[in-house]
């Protein structure tokens, strides 16, 4: 479904008053409203994929690991770790009375049972390879090792270990991912996939889930039994799924919404000037590209690849199109990600028209031309923002190339599911937000037979780099190691990097406490309402 202003606009204002379930007769609460820019996938921490279901699952549940409000990496639900000397033991020791939503103790083999979930291969999880760092997690993944036979192990209530392959700098930062989250398991096992609905839903997080309806609000309500309930401040918080940024600005200016995922692209000055502070801009460490199918012609052809790299636009792209701070994306990994220099091609800095040439040439190379021009299909989630690039790519290689585009947009849960249905596109977008602030989050999802590497990319060289930067140790090797497998993944032009994306958040003045950050995390346990009853 397709939000409308109207029945938003009938949804929030109803929501203002006493619409809580939990609520008593005649009580109201002090509520919080946030945009998402799609429907949230999944609300099972285990299977969820994309920033919306993230967004919340951050709120329902809590990690070994957490974020402090400027992003730092914090203890969580574990007090404390040790490492062992050769960096392949972690062993944590859970806070002390720790309860789940229901009022169930929290030990540390739910959080065994949790990371144990999301690897066995029973579960489908798309995140699973996050995981691989985990003692015998791949062959596990891949069904020629029993579940059992993992690093995983809660040593007594209160203690986990987790055994690595190998050491992996990045394993704490990993931690804060949902798919590292606990699984309360008497629920799982009373309920199985429905665990997750709000009637049976038990979490560990400042929040719990109280309502859920398809097309509608997903509302979260402040857990009693969290460990630090008396510093979550706010009571409510109702999360609405709008994929038209100009719906959330016109909500956002009839105070029916507190903080915004974006703003409409081109008018990025004007909010600037109206709203002042209350506009939160920042890096973003996430890149948006276009996938090439690379299983079949036409797209299994690197030069024709290259050639449609080459004829993106991608200064008229961020100034033009966009206008809000992004920066083109010639390579994978953002900028600003620790112990990195960012990937450029070759012919970045040649003029505008020899990079064109070039381009021509590739397109002829590969058999296309004026008379027999490149017919092909883009899929894209509807949003505003996305028709936009993708009629502007279809311009820019219909000018520079001659080649044609069809595209056509879809709702984001019918193209999550369209995504292995070759038959039905050509080109698809996507992107990709870090998962903790490192290069192999990047570089990763490309290795052969990866389930995000939806463009089929397989390089034998550029997944033993991954592997060696893996293995390695000091970190100025291990950074030129993954510096030479992305420039090996770009050279193969898999994906048409587009651009990297800053946030950009409409934050009303009740709220306080709001900090854009690099990763574009904002939990609403770290947030406070100015005015309570300015949401009734």
């Amino acid at each position: 479904m397709r939000w409308t202003l109207t029945a938003i606009a009938l949804v929030v204002i109803g929501a203002c008053g006493s619409h809580d379930p939990g609520a008593a007769d005649g009580e109201t609460l002090d509520v919080l409203r946030r945009a998402i820019p799609a429907p949230p996938q999944s609300l099972d921490p285990h299977r969820a994929e994309g920033t919306g279901s993230g967004a919340i699952l951050r709120d329902l549940y809590e990690g070994l690991t957490g974020e402090a409000p400027g992003g730092e990496l914090v203890p969580g639900a574990a007090e404390s770790w040790t490492i062992s000397d050769d960096g392949l033991v972690y062993t944590f020791t859970l806070r002390d009375g720790l309860r789940w939503s229901n009022g169930d103790p929290l030990v540390a083999e739910d959080f065994a049972a949790g990371l144990r979930r999301t690897i066995d291969p029973a579960t489908a999880s798309a995140y699973a390879p996050l995981l691989k760092p985990i003692q015998n997690a791949s062959p596990v993944t891949a069904g020629e090792l029993p579940v059992d036979e993992l690093g995983i192990r809660a040593l007594d209530e209160r203690t986990l270990e987790l055994r690595l392959e190998q050491p992996t700098p990045f394993f704490l930062g990993l931690l804060t991912s949902w798919v590292t989250f606990p699984l309360h398991r008497e629920s799982f096992e009373a309920h199985g996939l429905r665990f997750v609905r709000s009637e049976h839903s038990v979490t560990n997080g400042p929040y719990t889930l109280v309502d859920q309806r398809v097309g509608d609000r997903i509302t979260l309500k402040k857990n009693p039994n969290y460990r630090d309930a008396a510093n979550v401040a706010i009571e409510q918080v109702e999360y609405l799924a709008i994929e038209d940024t100009a719906t959330e600005l016109r909500l956002f200016e009839a105070g029916e919404l507190d903080i915004t995922s974006s703003t409409p692209n081109g008018q990025f000055q004007s909010l600037k000037a109206r709203y002042g502070d209350q506009l939160h801009v920042t890096t973003n460490l996430s890149v948006y590209f276009m996938v090439f199918d690379l299983t079949e012609a036409p797209f299994s052809d690197v030069r024709l690849r290259e050639a449609m790299s080459i004829a993106l636009d991608r200064d008229a792209l961020t100034e033009s199109v966009l206008g809000a701070g992004q920066t083109g994306a010639f390579g994978v990994v953002p900028p600003g990600i620790a112990n990195y220099d960012s990937f450029s091609f070759d012919w970045r800095e040649l003029p505008r028209d020899q990079q064109l040439a070039r381009a021509r040439e590739l397109y002829r190379e590969a058999g296309f031309d004026d008379s027999t021009p490149l017919k092909a299909t883009l899929i894209y989630n509807t949003g505003d923002a996305h028709r936009k690039v993708a009629v502007a790519l279809q311009a820019m290689v219909r000018e520079a190339l001659g080649a044609r585009l069809e595209v056509t947009n879809q709702e984001f849960r019918v193209m999550l599911s369209n995504r292995e249905k070759r038959e039905l596109w050509d080109i698809m977008r996507l992107g990709w937000t870090g998962d903790y602030n490192d290069p192999n989050t990047y570089l990763e999802i490309f290795r052969s037979g990866h389930p995000q590497n939806f463009a089929g990319y397989q390089n034998t060289e550029y997944d033993r780099l991954l592997d060696e930067a893996a293995r390695t140790l000091d970190l100025s090797v291990r950074r030129e190691l993954l510096h030479e497998a992305e420039q090996t993944l770009m050279e193969d032009h898999p994906i048409l990097p587009m651009y990297f994306y800053v946030s950009r958040h409409l934050v009303s003045e009740r709220v306080i406490g709001f900090t854009a950050t690099p990763m574009d995390r904002t939990y609403s346990a770290h947030l406070k309402l100015a005015d309570p009853a300015a949401s009734k």
